[in-house]
């Protein structure tokens, strides 16, 4: 009996903790030739998905020049012509889960059990880069997580953590892996 509560703990455990994993996807133009790239400038359009919190916004594009210029880019203004436009959205939406615990009674029935609901904000991060020769989206990453709503601090390491797996899957230049 105390085996099987003690798998059932475990199950919960292992599960929350894929629920709370951060995602990230990454796609691209494949026939783009990304080393003709060399500068960017950041979108000055209204953007009706722009990130919300100033300070997250603010980390996003930090993270993001400091990304894009490892791989050799520089930052110019929009106006000096870039080889490509970066647009930064993102989004927050309160995500309602259950959690349910029980302990069942073997032949003759009983036992207890309890279902808690928990609230999360799940996060979204969308980087896109134009090319601004074609006039087409270059390369899309997108990242989305649990949020800390007590901790502000956390949500930016996860933004950072978001920007840089991003990054990583940046077809320029190549990968030695």
């Amino acid at each position: 009996m105390k085996l099987r509560i003690l798998f059932g703990l475990a199950l919960i455990c292992l599960v929350s903790s894929v629920a709370f994993a951060q995602s990230i996807y990454v796609d691209y133009d494949h026939s783009l030739d990304f080393s003709q790239f060399h500068t960017y400038a950041w979108g000055q359009q209204p953007n009706p998905n722009q990130i919300r919190n100033p300070f997250l916004a603010q980390e996003a594009q930090t993270q993001i020049n400091a990304q894009l210029q490892s791989k050799g880019l520089q930052l110019v203004q929009e106006s000096q012509n870039p080889d490509l436009i970066v647009i930064a959205s993102g989004g927050m939406k309160t995500q309602v889960s259950y959690n349910a615990w029980g302990t069942g009674g073997w032949r003759w029935g009983g036992g207890m059990g309890t279902i808690t609901p928990e609230q999360s904000v799940i996060g979204t991060l969308v980087v896109d880069l134009y090319d601004t020769k074609v006039k087409q989206m270059a390369w899309r990453g997108t990242g989305q997580g649990t949020l800390n709503e007590s901790k502000s601090e956390k949500n930016r390491q996860l933004v950072a953590k978001a920007v840089s797996k991003m990054f990583q899957k940046y077809p320029y230049p190549p990968n030695n892996k």
